[in-house]
């Protein structure tokens, strides 16, 4: 069926779509809260996957966001979904251009790590390798005890009508669907330090020439 561009029913439909494209949203972020969207997952180079947001992270934060992006040398890949990454890495973003409302910086930088029997039992995370995704923001920083909620889908430390609280969540669900870890690091008016610990690729051609093992996790915190 189709509308004159005068029907009257015209004036619903706007919202009405803008209403489902919410809702189709809204699903995805808790489906990926609760480990249950569909995950495309290929061998990713996370340099190359960053490099390519650079212009576009810098558009959406303005002027007053000074980016910065540290380049390992030598990083291993990593199995994940490239899609769901980029977008995790968008919301990340986008809470810290919220926690700098007077301009800021953010650092995105890249690791390997080794993750212990030790640190993988405190964080319900198998011991191995990871390739190790780091956002940090120089802002307002997290209000104290916050740490263990801001996962939880609509909770949120922002004001009315300026967060929905599903941004970290879809992070925190999409990482451990991808067998990873989330950590969180925050001091008040000193800003947040988010890191992503990714499943290294067993694809990774082994690094013999580097004279330094990786670091362990407990050393990047």
């Amino acid at each position: 069926m189709t509308l004159d561009a005068g029907h009257p029913a015209t004036r619903y439909l706007e919202p009405a779509m803008t209403a489902s494209d919410r809702g189709a949203t809204l699903t995805q972020r808790l489906l990926s809260f609760a480990r249950k969207q569909p995950l495309r997952v290929s061998t990713v180079d996370l340099c190359d996957l960053v490099m390519n947001l650079q212009d576009m992270l810098r558009r959406t934060l303005g002027e007053t966001i000074d980016v910065e992006v540290l380049n390992p040398i030598e990083l291993w890949f990593a199995d994940i979904d490239p899609a769901q990454l980029e977008q995790a890495l968008l919301n990340l973003a986008l809470n810290a251009r919220d926690a700098m409302p007077h301009g800021g910086k953010l650092t995105i930088q890249m690791a390997n790590a080794c993750v212990d029997e030790e640190y993988a039992q405190e964080n319900s995370i198998a011991p191995g390798h990871y390739v190790v995704l780091t956002v940090s923001d120089t802002g307002c920083g997290l209000p104290p005890g916050t740490e263990e909620q801001i996962f939880q889908p609509f909770f949120t430390t922002k004001d009315v009508g300026q967060g929905r609280g599903l941004g970290l969540s879809m992070v925190w669900g999409f990482v451990k669907q991808s067998l990873g870890h989330v950590a969180v690091h925050s001091v008040p008016n000193q800003g947040t330090t988010f890191r992503l610990y990714l499943p290294r690729s067993p694809k990774t051609v082994e690094i013999e020439t580097s004279q330094q093992p990786p670091p362990s996790a407990r050393a990047l915190r």
